[in-house]
């Protein structure tokens, strides 16, 4: 099976966050109601105080009718939430019901009011509350539709109007900006004057912030699929790399997509005897045993730069270079084992106290040529450092029982860490040459350098020593 590309897996992420996005609108959309409900209901307070009865009953009833459509639209998309269509269809009904509203008089309203006055009452503003509630669909099409249908209904409306026998308008006067201004204000009055451009530019405004709002859900939209991706590459790479490579490597978004070859740092560590040791303890025990263990290790892995690569029964592979090389990833590495080796010694002066058995570990390192990427199926991928190096360094940790050590390195890495130290050599206090290993799988020995308590201290007095005998100046 063909490995999965970058692309893919971003536009697999991209369909799994359009889902949730649909979820939450119509999770949303009982509040949506609500929230119709209640704007309704505020409407309703100011017809109520504003408009004389028994005009205000005929808009009382008609915010009635809103908040009914809220509901059906609520309980038609709960019964089937795959379809889109109720959407633009509930959508277009409280469009068509408002522009009713707001264009033919109220059937028992007092008075004759001409039909041109519908367009000089001030009402348009009620549209955009309609336009204001589509955000919370969290889609851009429904907003482009809902401003698209309001210019559409209200145009038709004006053009209706407009051409009625006794509208009056500026194309009536074709020498307008030539009347007194006393004519022109006389004619603006006129009950049956339209005011078009006027008119119009309500429109314009609507469709102006319709492509505004728009834009925005679309950004909202792009944002979460952007923040999604960076918290899922977080997730992902926290288990691996230290918290000082997450933020590099979420800005690169291709670090991880290709397959990169390079020189790194790869250390094995083990707990000697676990098979033994764990026949003592119980099931719950050693999983919390291999919990405390594990989490003290990894911590020493991200305190010195490295990635951890894997986990492995008792024990775990850690790289150093990967995927970024550093300036010091073989001195970081000998670095990590030995405080990966005094947290064992300060863990084990813990369980002393408990009267619990002692933990020994053996630990690994070499220095060499890696192959890194991701590597699996598309249903489980797995980012994954392979190579000679790597295999060379799992042998070199199983020597450690045979040199008797805690800790042995490779010569590639003790001379790549040299070249990065230049003449600070104090990291490789305690370490001396071992005779020549065969190392299984390869055809010549290698020279493996082993680690002791007792070559420590001495190194150390001699430092100490040489310290004391440099010329002051």
């Amino acid at each position: 099976m063909r490995p999965v590309s970058v692309t893919e897996l971003k536009n697999r992420i991209e369909s799994r966050i359009d889902r949730k996005i649909e979820r939450e609108a119509i999770a949303g959309l009982k509040q949506a109601t609500w929230t119709r409900a209640a704007a309704m209901a505020a409407i309703g307070v100011w017809i109520a105080t504003q408009v004389p009865f028994p005009t205000a009953s005929f808009y009382l009833f008609t915010l009635v009718l809103f908040v009914a459509i809220g509901l059906a639209h609520q309980l038609v998309v709960e019964r089937d939430p795959t379809r889109s269509w109720p959407g633009y269809l509930f959508i277009t009904l409280d469009i068509v019901l408002l522009s009713s509203i707001l264009i033919f008089p109220s059937p028992i309203q007092q008075g004759d009011w001409p039909q041109q006055m519908a367009l000089r009452m001030g009402n348009f503003p009620y549209f955009y509350i309609f336009l204001a509630g589509t955000l919370l669909t969290y889609s851009p099409r429904q907003v482009v539709w809902t401003g698209a249908t309001i210019a559409l209904l209200w145009s038709g409306a004006i053009l209706a109007i407009a051409t009625l026998p006794d509208t009056l308008s500026h194309g009536d006067y074709p020498n307008w900006n030539a009347l007194a201004p006393e004519t022109q204000l006389q004619t603006f009055l006129y009950p049956t004057f339209v005011d078009l451009e006027a008119a119009f530019k309500d429109v314009f405004i609507v469709l102006v912030v319709t492509g505004v709002l728009a834009s925005v859900v679309w950004r909202m939209r792009r944002l979460a699929f952007e923040q999604a991706d960076v918290e899922r590459q977080r997730a992902n790479m926290a288990r691996y790399f230290s918290p000082n490579l997450i933020e590099e490597l979420t800005r690169d978004h291709d670090a991880l997509g290709n397959e990169y070859i390079q020189e790194a740092a790869v250390m094995f560590l083990d707990i000697r005897g676990f098979t033994a040791f764990a026949e003592q303890l119980s099931p719950q025990d050693t999983l919390e045993l291999l919990r405390s263990f594990h989490s003290r290790m990894s911590q020493e892995v991200f305190a010195h730069g490295g990635t951890l690569d894997k986990y492995i029964g008792d024990g775990l592979m850690a790289t150093f270079g990967v995927p970024k090389k550093g300036a010091r990833d073989a001195t970081n590495a000998i670095a990590c084992a030995l405080a990966m080796r005094n947290a064992i010694v300060k863990w084990n002066k813990e369980r002393d106290g408990y009267g619990y058995q002692r933990i020994d570990v053996g630990i690994g390192v070499h220095y060499g040529t890696v192959i890194m990427g991701d590597i699996g199926t598309a249903e489980r991928l797995e980012f994954a450092v392979i190579g000679d190096t790597v295999n060379v360094a799992s042998r070199i940790e199983h020597l450690t029982r045979d040199l008797g050590t805690d800790i042995a390195l490779s010569d590639a890495v003790v001379a790549a860490a040299h070249a990065e130290l230049g003449r600070d050599g104090s990291i490789f206090d305690g370490f001396r040459e071992a005779p020549e290993q065969s190392i299984r799988g390869r055809l010549t020995g290698m020279i493996v350098w082993k680690y002791s308590e007792e070559a420590a201290d001495e190194d150390r007095e001699r430092r100490l020593q040489s310290t004391d005998l440099a010329p002051t100046a």
